[in-house]
């Protein structure tokens, strides 16, 4: 299972997982539960909840398991960068 990056530098954007959007998409595809979507994506039910929370940033692996798992997305529709605090 995949893990998340918890940390960022001071001045750069913070990606983000769009959470609306990708339960819309992944509802449409009948995965109703966050472990049932874990599991479609091959990351752990904690990785993804920690993402989802935004207690962590999504790393380089978890970008690429949902390019793989929704390659007919794009990136944009499912990610997008914000200012760190």
């Amino acid at each position: 299972m995949l893990e998340t990056q918890g940390t960022q530098q001071a001045g750069r954007p913070r990606v983000v997982l769009l959470v609306d959007e990708f339960d819309r998409i992944t509802t449409a595809l009948g995965l109703l539960t966050d472990a049932g979507r874990a599991a479609f994506l091959g990351v752990s039910p904690a990785a993804l909840s920690k993402i989802r929370n935004g207690v962590n940033t999504p790393s380089a692996d978890f970008i690429a398991a949902v390019r793989t798992a929704l390659p007919a997305v794009p990136y944009e529709r499912l990610f997008t960068e914000r200012p760190t605090t």
